[in-house]
């Protein structure tokens, strides 16, 4: 029993010096860590003239993005890679002291979100096509999360029109999580929908 313990200490040591549970913990807690909360601490530090802690901030959402791209599909891979990237140069930029505007911090993490809103929709659709009610309504409610969030990020007004989209795409996201039947037609025009405004709003706040 005594050579078993000894046995674990060693192979313990082993992987701490080699770093191995340092960076499986950081991952772990990473992967648990909240997105907005990492945003929100960032603009913090930038505001306080933090520059380097604003900037690992900003890194650290870069590489959330590029974890969430793992588990993509095309679509969702390609936009969520290309806020990461946006990410990385915003660190950059945040740590050399040029940017000198709040804003564009700002926007970035709204581009950001509409990634992860258009990565959510593209798995609501999926799980739907695959008769995967429960998660296709459950994608559907981090899209519209994400949608609002990109919306609060950008500092722009909610459009009537974008508002009632919105709302049904909610109730829809209830009815596909409960149980009992839903109406195919209306799951279909709900998630197009949404879709659409998700990329007229991606347009409205690119950097392009």
């Amino acid at each position: 029993m005594r050579r078993l313990n000894i046995f674990v200490v060693v192979f313990l040591f082993m992987f701490i010096a080699a770093g191995v549970l340092p960076s499986m913990a950081i991952a772990s807690s990473e992967s648990n860590s909240s997105i907005e909360q990492t945003f929100q601490t960032a603009k913090k530090n930038y505001l306080e003239k933090n520059m380097n802690a604003a900037a690992q901030q900003i890194q650290k959402s870069a590489l959330y993005m590029k974890e969430k791209s793992k588990e993509a599909s095309a679509k969702g891979k390609e936009a969520l890679n290309a806020s990461a990237n946006e990410l990385e140069k915003l660190a950059d930029d945040v740590k050399k002291g040029t940017v000198t505007s709040v804003k564009r911090i700002e926007e970035t993490f709204a581009r950001a979100y509409v990634a992860l809103a258009l990565d959510s929709h593209v798995k609501s659709t999926e799980s739907w096509a695959k008769k995967e009610k429960v998660k296709a309504g459950d994608a559907l409610e981090s899209t519209n999360e994400y949608l609002d969030k990109s919306f609060t990020w950008a500092g722009r007004k909610i459009e009537t029109g974008t508002k009632e989209v919105m709302k049904k795409s909610r109730d829809l996201s209830l009815k596909l999580k409960k149980k009992g039947s839903v109406v195919a037609e209306d799951v279909g025009k709900g998630l197009k929908a949404t879709g659409d405004e998700i990329e007229k709003f991606g347009k409205k706040i690119s950097s392009k």
